[in-house]
């Protein structure tokens, strides 16, 4: 018999100025964290963000597996840098 080929779910894109929290994995290896959500300020090793919460003054490296997406307010869209343009259109300032 052949193997079963695994099928996953797509990762979601995190990206600079993302809302984020804790995804159910982080929540379970960091309990202290809890529901936490914050800013995606920056990136920090390959497999890590710099994570501004919202109830703290610091900002924390977070390994990505233990982020999510937060739902995003009502009209809110990706940065410019995200969408997509037509070949050769640069983005107007």
């Amino acid at each position: 018999m052949s193997e079963a080929v695994k099928t996953s779910l797509p990762v979601p894109f995190l990206f600079r100025g993302a809302r984020v929290r804790m995804s159910p994995l982080g929540r379970e290896r960091h309990p202290k964290y809890g529901d936490r959500e914050g800013l995606i300020v920056g990136s920090g090793s390959p497999s890590s963000w710099r994570v501004k919460f919202d109830d703290r003054k610091t900002i924390q490296a977070i390994h990505r597996d233990y982020l999510e997406l937060a739902a995003q307010p009502a009209g809110a869209s990706p940065p410019v840098s995200m969408k997509r343009h037509p070949q050769g259109a640069m983005p107007s300032a």
